[in-house]
């Protein structure tokens, strides 16, 4: 299991640094002179990297992922996941306020939940996994729900998903 390398790790703002294709991210981690370099993320020799100051906001963990944390105090919260919470739902069924989107796959209506952008302070997603579904949206976007709401859900043809880490 990886984790997304899109995802902030640190709570404070301008405290990480992206590069492209570097052989020793742990090489361009200790020569970082604008902030402490607490850790990074990458794939391997000759891949991008990614790296963050304090790590103090949660791992995101994506399935398929490639790219893997280096947390070089080992201080990094704990991963964070995001379990089934219902299969086979209506998401239009949620009484709550949502936002709906046309994804291509689950990675990508994951990172729109996470953005924040759609759907203010999203900590939840129903996907349906078909890219080509014709008959509505494939992707809904929601606040964080109680279980009284979600098993208010009715039947249907998605998979919901819940952050656990908030």
């Amino acid at each position: 299991m990886g984790v997304d390398p899109d995802v902030r790790l640190s709570s404070k703002p301008r405290n990480y640094k992206v590069y492209g294709k570097v052989n020793d991210c742990a090489a361009k981690c200790a020569a970082e002179t604008n902030f402490t370099c607490k850790g990074f993320v990458w794939k391997g020799p000759n891949s991008g990297c990614v790296l963050h100051g304090k790590l103090d906001l949660p791992v995101v963990m994506q399935n398929g992922s490639k790219w893997f944390l280096v947390d070089l105090d080992c201080k990094a919260s704990q991963p964070c996941w995001w379990p089934v919470k219902s299969a086979n739902i209506d998401p239009t069924s949620i009484k709550v306020a949502k936002k709906m989107v046309n994804v291509n796959n689950h990675n990508q209506c994951q990172a729109l939940c996470l953005m924040g952008v759609l759907q203010p302070k999203c900590r939840a997603y129903a996907l349906r996994d078909d890219p080509f579904y014709a008959d509505g949206y494939n992707c809904y976007l929601f606040p964080a729900l109680n279980q009284n709401l979600i098993s208010s859900a009715v039947s249907g043809k998605y998979i919901l998903y819940h952050n656990q880490c908030f």
